[in-house]
């Protein structure tokens, strides 16, 4: 008999972005759990409408248009929008760094040409040496904490690849108060992190309980390798999920409550 997957029973502390938090809280009560949500960062644009001219020239020099991040691909094309620069896009080839924002980039009408096995930067990269040729140029849409993995990989092999930040990552004051907060009001049987930035904002705002936190019971669950390693620059291990997504998170934080009840 198959045991449907459940989080019943089980508090879990969402530290995510706020607009993107609300598809996982959904998720985790759907599961029967219960979800506390503290924002720790936000996002904002950095493009302005002076660089209209330069990007546009970038992306017209183009042959590839590459994301690695649904929030990069919100950004591009809302900028691409405001300034009506959708004509630009027409003669592009598209990579993804995973499945969500080949999702996203597809739902706003762009057609994806290449999406890694396992989503992270190494694994695009690679992917893109397989069909990129030398005298093609890249445009690398990112946040200005991405790293420079695609670019990096590239350029040795004679492939130009143009660089645009279109958005930057900081600290939510207010999601940081409400965090210290619920920390204090309650105990969670998961803390949960999707990106290397919201370790390093919670292990800032929780610095005097770092060594308390990692001798608790709780589980701290990373969506990928990068995250999970960010943790362990705090001393605190993580679990992660065979696939680095949501719904992996969501399954791997169900089969570890399955396996606490059954201890």
């Amino acid at each position: 008999m198959t045991i449907a997957k459940s989080l019943y029973g089980q508090t879990v502390l969402v530290t995510r972005n706020e607009r993107q938090a609300g598809a996982f809280q959904q998720k985790i009560e759907a599961l029967n759990g219960h979800a506390v949500l503290t924002s720790l960062i936000r996002f904002e644009p950095t493009l302005t409408k002076e660089k209209a001219k330069a990007f546009l020239e970038d992306l017209e020099a183009s042959h590839w248009l590459v994301f690695t991040s649904v929030n990069g691909a919100s950004f591009f094309l809302s900028y691409v929008e405001k300034h009506q620069l959708h004509q630009s896009l027409s003669h592009l080839k598209v990579a993804a760094v995973g499945e969500k924002t080949s999702a996203y980039l597809m739902q706003h009408g762009l057609k994806v040409d290449v999406v890694p096995e396992r989503f992270i930067a190494e694994e695009l990269a690679d992917a893109l040496i397989e069909h990129v040729h030398p005298e093609e140029c890249v445009f690398v849409a990112k946040g200005h904490l991405s790293r420079d993995v695609v670019k990096n990989t590239l350029v040795p092999l004679g492939i130009d690849v143009k660089e645009w930040i279109i958005y930057e990552t900081v600290k939510d004051e207010d999601g940081i108060i409400a965090l210290k907060s619920a920390m204090m009001e309650q105990s969670f049987d998961f803390i949960t992190f999707t990106s290397s930035s919201t370790v390093h904002s919670f292990m800032h705002a929780m610095e005097a309980d770092i060594d308390r936190l990692a001798a608790s019971d709780t589980c701290f669950v990373s969506i990928g390798p990068l995250t999970q390693e960010a943790l362990l620059q705090y001393g605190i291990s993580s679990e992660t999920p065979d696939t680095y997504t949501i719904d992996g998170m969501l399954d791997l934080m169900c089969r570890l409550s399955e396996r606490k009840l059954n201890q």
